[in-house]
């Protein structure tokens, strides 16, 4: 079940995604392979229209080239602003 804020952090987790993505030159279709996710699951969470498990957001940071924890923070920084 979404808590009030989940959107917030929904919407802070695609525009970290897809600005990353964006930096590192990648597709969506690179990015869902280097994460070992599938390409339109990429297309969701980048329009904040799906929630990762942990472990995909792990994934995701790794084929980001980022430490999780670093992502994660990043993440926290964009829904605060």
């Amino acid at each position: 079940m979404r808590k009030p804020g989940d959107d917030v952090l929904l919407k802070a987790l695609a525009a970290e995604v897809k600005a990353r993505r964006q930096f590192l030159g990648l597709s969506q279709e690179e990015l869902a392979f280097r994460s070992d996710v599938n390409r339109t699951f990429i297309g969701k969470i980048e329009v904040a229209s799906s929630q990762p498990s942990m472990a995909v957001l792990f994934h995701l940071a790794h084929a980001l080239e980022v430490l999780p924890a670093e992502f994660i923070a990043a993440v926290d920084q964009r829904a605060q602003t």
